[in-house]
């Protein structure tokens, strides 16, 4: 598998003004396409964030809190990449930058 290098990706959202489109939400993230140099590749938006309470010892509980990496971004159905660069970058990074077209 190639990796793709998070540089050329923003430089490229940035230069050819490419829309993102909202793709669909499941499991507490929003997932988007994106065109980069030609192809078509889908990335998750993670909108909570999973907080461990406790330890494996005794018992635990995990809760969900809204992200706060979300900030006040307006999500919609089509917003410019280069808006979403943060999330590309952290896909790139995670692996789930994953090229579908």
């Amino acid at each position: 598998m190639v990796m793709l290098d998070k540089n050329e990706v923003k430089k490229d959202l940035f230069k050819s003004k490419a829309m993102a489109k909202f793709s669909h939400y499941i499991s507490g993230s929003l997932y988007y396409t994106v065109e980069v140099s030609g192809d078509v590749y889908q990335f998750p938006i993670s909108t909570v964030d999973r907080i461990k309470w406790g330890d494996e010892e005794t018992s635990y509980m995990d809760t969900y809190h809204l992200s706060g990496d979300l900030g006040t971004t307006d999500f919609r159905s089509e917003i410019k990449g280069s808006e979403l660069s943060r999330w590309i970058v952290k896909a790139i990074d995670q692996n789930e930058f994953i090229k579908v077209g």
